[in-house]
């Protein structure tokens, strides 16, 4: 339910959240920001017992795993390249991310058993 709360304020006010994250990621080095996507993949592998597709979210349990390993590694400085890149597109692109988190996030909460 967060994670939809997250997103609409990423609709509505999509420069305001925009700023929050920017100053978030540059206050933090980024392998102490890979504990963040690692302790949600383990939360993904676990609880997929207890949703109607547990295959769905034991790869998104893996893909946080592997965005983790990213972060700590992160050859080529390449993620700052990519958050570079996400923090400098348009605010409708923005809103269209948070559209699209609002439909993933309400389609989980209906998988649940």
């Amino acid at each position: 339910m967060r994670a939809c709360t997250a997103y609409s304020f990423l609709i509505l006010y999509t420069r305001t959240t925009m700023d929050t994250l920017i100053g978030f990621f540059g206050s933090y080095q980024l392998k102490y920001l890979s504990i963040i996507p690692a302790v949600f993949g383990f939360f993904y592998l676990i609880s997929a017992s207890g949703i109607v597709y547990p295959w769905v979210f034991r790869i998104l349990g893996l893909l946080a795993f592997a965005e983790a390993v990213f972060f700590l590694t992160n050859p080529n400085n390449i993620y700052q390249k990519l958050l570079d890149w996400y923090f400098n597109i348009s605010d409708q692109a923005q809103r269209l991310f948070g559209i699209m988190g609002i439909i993933f996030g309400t389609v989980i909460l209906t998988w649940i058993k």
